[in-house]
């Protein structure tokens, strides 16, 4: 892939980064649900950190450094795990865990469909990609949208029918 391809990408990934925080941190405000609240500050917190890998990757193509750049292992997000510690962090609390909003839906809905974006995004940029550490890296952010995507269709589930959630060992 030709550098200045390879930028225009990175400058692409950045500005969908930058949008999915935007929309996280608005939403959480937004968003009636404690879960689904403290669901959409990860995935902010989340996209915070992805801006950060992108700007060091970019910053490695520019001093020349890039093949010694490491790639770690994608952060998972699990819904079990988030939804297990937010639950206990509430305690006795379940009507904040039980409460939706008329716009909670719809906010997690364009949520799916930014993430949705971004793995397409990722996985292409990873095929087009001839440098192993920037095919590893979009390999990685990939992964990542994709298990954001994941916790948002639970989520969306979630919300359909709290109900369903408490006292189950398996979601």
């Amino acid at each position: 892939m030709k550098r200045d391809e390879l930028d225009k990408i990175l400058k692409e990934s950045l500005a969908i980064e930058q949008k999915g925080y935007r929309w996280y941190s608005e939403g959480a405000q937004r968003i009636t649900n404690s879960l689904g609240r403290n669901l959409l500050k990860r995935l902010a917190e989340d996209e915070k950190i992805h801006m950060k890998k992108i700007k060091e990757i970019y910053e490695s193509l520019t001093n020349n450094t890039l093949q010694e750049t490491k790639i770690d292992p994608p952060n998972l997000a699990i819904f079990d795990e988030i939804f297990n510690r937010i639950q206990s962090q509430i305690n006795d609390a379940v009507e904040d865990l039980t409460a939706v909003g008329v716009d909670d839906e719809e906010i997690i809905n364009v949520a799916l469909e930014l993430e949705a974006h971004s793995k397409f995004f990722y996985e292409d940029a990873a095929k087009k990609a001839t440098e192993k550490v920037i095919k590893d890296f979009y390999h990685m952010l990939a992964k990542e949208e994709q298990s954001h995507y994941d916790l948002l269709i639970k989520t969306n589930q979630y919300l359909a029918n709290p109900s369903l959630f408490f006292g189950m060992s398996n979601h």
